[in-house]
């Protein structure tokens, strides 16, 4: 994972009403159209833990995560995808 950053654009995905089948497929794809410094923010009515292990091996340096809190019947979560510094 990448250092956190505070994202220039945040895009919400609530997956609550997304086909259990296609969610972790959707979040990819929207992470996929974000340019670098913007962030997509997960809300989930489950523990998205697999979904971070998912983008730790597909991504390891490609995206950061961050915890946010929700209600307590849902799961917030901003990830980013970072800025590429050229040194």
């Amino acid at each position: 994972m990448s250092a956190l950053t505070t994202p220039a654009a945040v895009i919400v995905v609530d997956i609550g009403t997304v086909d259990p089948h296609e969610r972790h497929s959707m979040v990819f794809d929207t992470f996929a159209r974000l340019a670098p410094g913007q962030a997509l923010e997960l809300v989930s009515d489950h523990n998205p833990e697999p979904l971070l292990e998912e983008f730790a091996a597909e991504l390891p340096d490609g995206f950061w995560w961050q915890g946010k809190q929700g209600r307590a019947d849902l799961w917030c979560v901003l990830i980013g995808k970072p800025v590429t510094v050229l040194d």
